[in-house]
């Protein structure tokens, strides 16, 4: 693929994978308004219909997939350096992260910020909701016509979880069996430059950060459709994706799983996107 120099900002308020849930749809939509409301985005047509139905043993898949195959022929066309992503669920992620992991040739350690693993296959999810397999569908295991839409695969010494506190059984032994890099919660609490030596160890500049903003604590941000407690202050979040910012390349940032507070003056998300803006 040819490297390029451009950014694109690119919104993706993807619901679907979340279940009959539409309150990421609307949290994207209020976090455009009230925080870039004068930056442009590329837009993803996202369906608002309520079809509920299972197919492949994921929740409202053909809505998935052709909003997927609609992300992918924006980035096509766009073949941007940089991508600043606000969803939508997690699973919004996935595209801009195989694309700029392809772009750079492997050489890019992915973040991902998250009370949850991510780590389910359609087989393991007891759910079938989509935005729990993320990670999974970038290490290459999913259901075939997602993973045919991928840019690449990631491997697991590319990624790096932090904050993780709610996951399912079959997600720990993933962890386990595969080595992926864990910081906990209780450690970033205690040492936040942990998450940027554990990133450091795998040897690349470039970085895309995933923010799911359940990462924090309920208690300082409840604007979250699965919040859990004891997560991340805000401010220690912000200090990781600062040093992070500063650290390394950031070639992506994406922001996800917002539900709407009704309230534009909120510092932290000012913050996030002026990094996010200014990639």
């Amino acid at each position: 693929m040819v490297k390029t120099n451009s950014n694109l900002n690119l919104f993706y308020p993807q619901w679907q994978g979340g279940g009959p849930d539409k309150s990421t749809y609307h949290g994207a939509y209020e976090l455009r308004k009230f925080y870039c409301k004068d930056t442009p985005f590329v837009e993803v047509d996202v369906s608002t219909a309520d079809i509920g139905i299972i197919k492949n043993d994921i929740y409202c898949y053909d809505q998935i997939l052709k909003q997927m195959k609609s992300a992918r022929r924006i980035i096509e066309a766009a073949k941007p350096s940089r991508i600043f992503t606000i969803g939508g669920g997690c699973d919004a992620g996935i595209l801009p992260i195989s694309y700029l992991s392809r772009l750079l040739e492997g050489k890019l350690t992915l973040i991902w910020l998250d009370a949850h693993g991510d780590l389910n296959t359609p087989e393991s999810s007891p759910s079938g909701h989509f935005y729990g397999m993320p990670v999974r569908t970038l290490l290459g295991d999913g259901e075939r016509g997602i993973l045919e839409l991928l840019y690449s695969e990631l491997e697991p010494d590319q990624i790096v979880l932090g904050g993780l506190r709610d996951l399912d059984p079959a997600e720990v032994e993933f962890i386990k069996t595969h080595q992926l890099s864990v910081c906990k919660v209780e450690d970033l609490k205690n040492d936040p430059g942990l998450l940027l030596e554990a990133v450091k160890g795998k040897g690349n500049k470039h970085v895309y950060i995933h923010l799911d903003l359940d990462v924090l604590d309920p208690d300082e941000f409840p604007y979250l459709p699965m919040p859990v407690p004891g997560g991340l202050s805000k401010s220690t979040l912000l200090c990781l994706i600062e040093s992070l910012s500063n650290a390394f390349v950031l070639n992506g940032l994406g922001i996800y799983e917002y539900s709407p507070s009704g309230k534009a003056d909120l510092n932290l998300l000012k913050q996030l996107f002026d990094i996010g803006i200014g990639l």
